[in-house]
């Protein structure tokens, strides 16, 4: 678990650093580091996990959020992959991390995410399941 206290550009990408926390299966603290800047990484893989719950409306605002930030990040072969996990009840793979190979096609993969509902919020389970 980290906390950002700054962020960093790589091309077309910002990243934030900060003060992280290695955590047991209790979630119990058992070690901390504090990165500094590094440089750019050319290859990142980055799992969203999203909230598909009721608790998040109107759908189409989560859509457009997720439209926005996937866009500025360099998708591709060698590149940054990304991959989402919808929750709500249960955790839903919605694509891969190899799935898209542009980021205009994980823009239009977000686009057209329908939402999973359901009567809670499982937030934990879905983190850990990612």
């Amino acid at each position: 678990a980290c906390a950002p206290l700054w962020s960093q550009e790589c091309g077309t990408s910002v990243f934030s650093t900060g003060i992280c926390t290695r955590l047991d299966e209790d979630l119990r603290a058992v070690g901390t580091i504090a990165p500094t800047a590094q440089r750019c990484s050319t290859y990142m893989d980055i799992v969203i996990v999203l909230d598909g719950s009721n608790s998040i409306y109107p759908w189409y605002e989560v859509q457009n959020f997720l439209s926005n930030v996937l866009s500025r990040f360099f998708i591709g072969p060698g590149q940054i992959q990304v991959a989402v996990v919808q929750y709500g009840e249960h955790a839903v793979l919605e694509w891969a991390l190899d799935q898209f190979q542009t980021p205009q096609e994980v823009v239009e993969a977000a686009k057209n995410i329908s939402r999973q509902e359901g009567r809670e919020t499982r937030t934990a389970m879905a983190i850990h399941w990612a």
